[in-house]
Parts: structure tokens; C-alpha cells; sequence
């Protein structure tokens, strides 16, 4: 089955429900290229996600962090983690959901010492590198629910996630930390969004109202957000924002300072250096010479 958009309420929480009441699980095989944007949009899901790259490269960005995956990598994405998953030329990602119920009733002990402590932890994902020798039993068994998914029972489904879970529960070494609350959501959902708008519209000449508009918030509770998840205000995210694409492409052979500078939605050149040069240690002239071949 393959998804073409990805529809969310306030919070980022995704509303299309993955399987069924009576069995929480559904297996996708999808293409990033078929999603109406070209990209799965930030959400999040009370259900387990694990995606695997069959073909191409895959940009998951959960919260704040970005991770790249090649073909043969895989990973697990955590009930409730902010994500999105985007790939510049594409990728094939067949992909699995399901509710934490599926593997246990909330009330057996199964659940409480085996799912629960991933559940409420601060982990939001692990990813399985194919190279990786502690990788190398995780995702076989993955591809093995993709398998029982296409042409098993329900029963066959069930019994290969859980051997899956078992199998990755035991590769867990990070110590289980509480997670946030919905308040906690909120707010990164919020930073999130003008977090998106910044890289949609860092050329052009953009205000703190306009910033604050694309998180639904006051000017106020976006300078709150963003000191609480990136300890500096909207403007400097923006300023730095901007210098790092500016650092990018002075490294191509064409660009010259001043592109960079325009290009990066800097048109006064002199400031752009005088910034540049504070933030990087050296002017943007001294960086080509450093780093262009």
C-alpha cells in the first residue's frame, strides 16, 4: 500500500489510523517521490514505525536531529517521536506500524517489562546500519514481518514481530529515561513549524511575526520556544540558519562571496562577512581558500 499524504492535527499528531481496532498493524511499501509534497510531513503516532531503505537514500529527521540511511539500513522510531522523511532523488521504504498493544495487553507482564520500558523511554529511535555486526540479527527478522505481511496470516504476522521485538528489546543498551508530556509535544511541534518556514523562506526578508504566524503562536510564545528548545531567539536561528547555507555554497568553485551572501538572504555583503567571520572564526575569502580545492 502506498500513503500520498499525511494528515495531522495541531499537535503534528497523525490522524489516519494504521490497521485495525481488532489487529493494529499495517505494512506499506512505499515511495517517497508518490506524497504530494515529494516528502512524508512531520507527525507523530501512538504506533511503533520501523522503516527499511530498499533503494535510494532516506533523510530522517526526528526532533531536531537528522539521520541519513542507505540501502540495507533500517530503524526504529519510537511511539510519539516527531518525524519526517524525505529523500532529494527518492527512496523505496517498505515500512511497518503498529500499536504497542499488539505485542502484549497493557496489563500482562510481558507488556510492563518488555514494552513498556521502550514505550517510556527517552529514546526516540535506533538505527540498524547493515554493516553493523549488532545490527546483522535485528534487520533480517525485519524483512521477515515484511514477508509474513505480503503473503502470511495474522498469526504469521504476529509471531514475526514479536521475534523481532524479543531480538531488538535485548540489543537495547541506552539506559531508559521518562519521556515528555503533551505539553512537551506541543511545544515541539510548534518549533518545529517555524523551524520549517525559516528553511522554506530564509531567502526572502522574513520578520518574527511572520515566524510566530507559521507555529500559530504570539511573538512572545515563539521567543519561548525557541530559548526552550534551542536557547536562542527566532532571529539568531535564522542568522545562523542562513550562514550555514551560505557556508555551503562557498564551497562550490562558482559562487563568489557576494552570491553567497545574496543567495543566503544577506544582501548587505559587508555585514555578511563581519557575521560570517564571528560565527565561523575565519571570512568567508579565507574559508575558500582553506576549503576549496
Amino acid at each position: 500500500m502506498q500513503l500520498s499524504e499525511t494528515v495531522t492535527d495541531d499537535t503534528l499528531r497523525e490522524l489516519y489510523a494504521h490497521g485495525t481496532k481488532d489487529f493494529p498493524f499495517a505494512y506499506y511499501y512505499e515511495d517517497t517521490r508518490k506524497y504530494n509534497r515529494g516528502y512524508i510531513e512531520w507527525h507523530w503516532h501512538r504506533e511503533f514505525e520501523w522503516v527499511y531503505v530498499e533503494r535510494g537514500t532516506l533523510e530522517c529527521r526526528i526532533g531536531l536531529e537528522r539521520i541519513l540511511l542507505y540501502p540495507g539500513d533500517g530503524i526504529f522510531i519510537n511511539s510519539k517521536s516527531i518525524h519526517r522523511l524525505e529523500s532529494e532523488n527518492g527512496a523505496i521504504i517498505p515500512n511497518i506500524l503498529f500499536m504497542p498493544e499488539l505485542l502484549a495487553p497493557r496489563d500482562a507482564s510481558v507488556y510492563q517489562r518488555y514494552v513498556s520500558p521502550i514505550l517510556l523511554s527517552g529514546c526516540p529511535y535506533r538505527v540498524f546500519r547493515r554493516e553493523e555486526e549488532g545490527c546483522r540479527q535485528v534487520l533480517p527478522l525485519l524483512r521477515g514481518v515484511f514477508a509474513a505481511a505480503q503473503c502470511g496470516t495474522e498469526l504469521d504476522v504476529q509471531i514475526a514481530v514479536l521475534t523481532l521485538w524479543r531480538t531488538f528489546f535485548h540489543s537495547m543498551e541506552e539506559p531508559f529515561l521518562p519521556r515528555g508530556n503533551r505539553k512537551d509535544m506541543l511545544l515541539q511541534a510548534r518549533a518545529l513549524a517555524m523551524v520549517q518556514f525559516i528553511e522554506d523562506h530564509y531567502q526572502k526578508k522574513i520578520s518574527l511575526e511572520q515566524i510566530a504566524q507559521a507555529g500559530g503562536v504570539s511573538k512572545s510564545e515563539a521567543l519561548r520556544c525557541f530559548h526552550s528548545m534551542f536557547q536562542s531567539t527566532p532571529v539568531q536561528f535564522l542568522i545562523r540558519y542562513r550562514l550555514n547555507r551560505a557556508r555551503e555554497l562557498l564551497l562550490s568553485a562558482e559562487c563568489t562571496v557576494t552570491q553567497a551572501a545574496i543567495e543566503s538572504g544577506i544582501e548587505n555583503v559587508s555585514y555578511f562577512i563581519r557575521i560570517f567571520a564571528k560565527q565561523f572564526g575565519v571570512t568567508p575569502k579565507k574559508f575558500i581558500q582553506q576549503h576549496r580545492k
